[in-house]
């Protein structure tokens, strides 16, 4: 009846976070898990606000959601904008 619950994997963001990476590889289209990956680094980012940059971009953010996610996001059509050189538009 109960969801099983483990400690959050990151303090700062909490459990929610790791509800929220777990539900994107269950999210069909293609854009809206484009949209909700980024609403997660968004996350990361204000939890961990020390690792953005002036610009609202921040490498260490995208990194973090690939290290926590049990998926390979690139699976899922998820790209890191650093690895691909485009802008981090997550917020």
């Amino acid at each position: 009846m109960f969801l099983k619950q483990n400690k959050p994997k990151d303090y700062d963001c909490g459990y929610n976070l790791d509800l929220m990476i777990a539900a994107i590889p269950r999210i069909e289209d293609q854009d809206e898990r484009i949209r909700y990956a980024k609403r997660v680094v968004g996350l990361i980012k204000q939890s961990h606000p020390n690792w953005v940059d002036k610009k609202g971009q921040s490498e260490l953010a995208w990194d973090y959601y690939y290290e926590l996610a049990e998926y390979n996001p690139e699976d899922y059509g998820i790209r890191n904008p650093f690895k691909t050189g485009q802008f981090d538009d997550a917020e």
